[in-house]
């Protein structure tokens, strides 16, 4: 079998089970998916528009995530199941406050749509907001760099990191690493 070929058949597989892994796309995805011909992006759009509230509940709440899109610094959330959020960003040591949920819209054409809404009372930032920011379920799950299960950076009502992450880390397993790694392991 050739290397294209294997790459096609990792992307089937994987956009054929993107919706049971909490993630899904939205009604935006026009833009190329590396790996998926452009033949099969009705597909994706099907899996994007078949998102429900539940499984965006469950693919957020208890996870902790790395953010780099927008227009400001990365970002790693730990956002808890009773829709709490908290936030450390590159290049600060306060961990912010906010909230989370997930809500049900209907587009002009009558298609319903699962936004994850997050909002920072008290925050004004250009991507992090006291109003409630939307985006589709779908784009914030393929956005995100990285999501695993629970809260292994221990942020859930923390206020302050021990120490400030100057630049982008190349993944959760690296600024876990260093959170291991610091003196009193950043007193918790």
């Amino acid at each position: 079998m050739s290397k294209p070929m294997s790459a096609l058949r990792f992307s089937l597989i994987l956009l054929l089970a993107s919706p049971f892994l909490g993630g899904c796309g939205d009604r935006y995805s026009t833009l190329p998916v590396p790996g998926v011909p452009a033949s099969e992006m009705p597909a994706l759009d099907q899996s994007i528009t078949s998102s429900s509230p539940e499984r965006a509940q469950r693919g957020m709440g208890n996870h902790t995530w790395f953010w780099t899109r927008g227009g400001g610094p990365a970002q790693i959330h730990y956002s808890t199941a009773d829709g709490r959020d908290f936030v450390w960003l590159v290049g600060e040591r306060r961990i912010l406050a906010g909230e989370w949920r997930v809500e049900s819209n209907t587009s002009a054409n009558g298609q319903v749509m699962t936004q994850i809404c997050l909002r920072y009372p008290g925050v004004r930032r250009q991507d992090l907001s006291a109003s409630w920011l939307c985006r589709p379920a779908g784009t914030m799950f393929m956005e995100m760099q990285e999501r695993e299960a629970g809260d292994p950076l221990r942020f859930s009502g923390r206020t302050q990191a021990k120490f400030v992450l100057t630049q982008t880390p190349a993944s959760l397993a690296e600024v876990e690493g260093r959170v291991a790694a610091t003196p009193e392991n950043l007193g918790y």
